[in-house]
């Protein structure tokens, strides 16, 4: 599995219970599935037809190709940017994308056949692909909004070795955004009360600014939280950097014991999804912070897009 590789996680960790391997194995299955019928059954596709699946199977992987040669060769510069987001995972999100809707479409397309609707066929797979879309992402947007509550009443110890804050923006003169300074005072609200021992930074800069994890490191120590407890990462630009740091750098050093991740409860479906898939143990508590209805839409809106890239390409 080609997201397997690219994090660096041997096949053997592969879960087929995991949502993401689901959706990726079940497209395809019910394409091969579909040329098999094909093939073999009594309906023939015209040679039209299966020229066009074709080219759009050989674009796929072609595309895939790429991403596979772009991580592994380092072929875009890590430090650039493309719209505030790094310009490697902008471009490499690109190609899945493209290859996934190409799959999605060539799956709908053979189906389509199948069962048999001549009319206005390309049309119609067009919107059907749409819809197949749409309701992916509104799955996502359920699994995001329908979660159980991350409060404190939910944690199963009574104390933890690290409470990991993910990084946040960071504003003018290194001042952590409201969202990001919730998610700073829950955690040493937890540390203050004896919860967890440590507290882990995360999280690069982009040009002309402070990291968000050096940010972080000054609002505590100016609380008194003492330097000997706090970890620092400042390179990372994703989540799933952040985890992976978690998994590499600190759980290899110590056990694998659950770490508690202290964040936006808009984003914790995500990262414990993306901490799911690296095979860390976590459990999550929200911050405190409150936001307008029209908020909660975007950011939820956001953090399901960014959940259904994570589920198929893990990125």
């Amino acid at each position: 599995m080609l997201k397997y590789n690219l994090n660096n996680l041997p096949f053997e960790e592969f879960r087929v219970d995991y949502i993401g391997n689901i959706l990726n194995i079940l497209i395809t299955l019910l394409i091969i599935i579909a040329g098999i019928y094909l093939s073999y059954g009594k309906k023939n596709i015209d040679s039209k037809r299966s020229n066009l699946i074709l080219a759009f199977q050989i674009v796929s992987l072609l595309s895939l190709a790429f991403v596979f040669f772009v991580q592994k060769m380092n072929l875009i510069n890590n430090s650039s940017y493309v719209f505030n987001f790094p310009a490697k995972k902008v471009y490499v999100g690109f190609l899945f994308v493209l290859s996934n809707l190409l799959q999605i479409f060539s799956l709908i397309y053979l189906w389509g056949f199948i069962i048999g609707s001549e009319n206005y066929f390309e049309l119609r797979t067009l919107i059907r692909t749409a819809a197949a879309v749409v309701i992916l992402f509104v799955f996502s947007l359920l699994y995001v909004w329908n979660v159980k509550v991350y409060d404190e009443s939910k944690l199963i110890q009574t104390k933890y070795d690290y409470g990991f804050i993910p990084g946040a923006a960071v504003y003018s003169r290194g001042k952590p955004s409201p969202i990001f300074e919730a998610r700073i005072r829950k955690a040493f609200e937890l540390y203050r009360e004896g919860r967890i021992k440590n507290i882990l930074l995360t999280g690069g800069k982009a040009p002309g600014e402070i990291s968000e994890s050096e940010s972080a490191f000054n609002y505590l120590t100016n609380l008194g939280v003492p330097r000997k407890d706090i970890v620092v990462e400042a390179r990372s630009s994703t989540t799933s950097e952040q985890i992976k740091y978690l998994r590499n750098e600190i759980l290899t050093l110590k056990n694998n014991n659950t770490v508690l991740i202290i964040s936006d409860g808009f984003h914790l479906s995500r990262i414990i999804q993306i901490a799911n898939f690296f095979k860390i143990k976590t459990i999550g508590v929200s911050s405190d912070y409150s936001m307008s209805l029209s908020k909660t839409i975007f950011y939820r809106a956001r953090e399901s897009v960014a959940l259904l890239l994570f589920w198929f390409f893990a990125i």
